[in-house]
């Protein structure tokens, strides 16, 4: 039992039709995202769009408000890596789950990234 629990917790692989993207946990997409911590200094509402191992961000439905976090990262194993948003940078995490993602962007600030 414990084992299927955490094969559900690390998602199934991904691959892109060429074969050259690694295994990468799932995450859900939806519109009910929100960056929240210190890296955000704010709750930040976020559309988050998957695709392969590929994330993207969105805030466009939700006043555009980026508070300067990422518009896209990718996802190796049950690591994200986060594109420099506009002056949030070095982000990584780590899947939680398929509906939360923690870590730390550059100067050591934190943040989940959850629905």
């Amino acid at each position: 039992m414990t084992f299927l629990m955490l094969l559900a917790a690390c998602g199934s692989p991904g691959t892109d039709t060429a074969g050259s993207n690694p295994a990468c946990a799932t995450l859900t997409p939806g519109t009910d995202w929100a960056w929240h911590g210190v890296c955000p200094q704010m709750t930040t509402p976020v559309d988050l769009a998957v695709d392969g191992c590929a994330i993207a961000l969105d805030y466009t439905d939700h006043g555009g408000m980026t508070m300067g976090m990422p518009y896209a990262g990718t996802v190796s194993g049950d690591t994200v890596t986060f594109a420099a948003g506009d002056t949030v940078t070095g982000c990584v995490g780590t899947v939680v789950s398929a509906d939360r993602v923690d870590g730390t962007c550059d100067g050591g600030c934190t943040y989940s990234l959850k629905r």
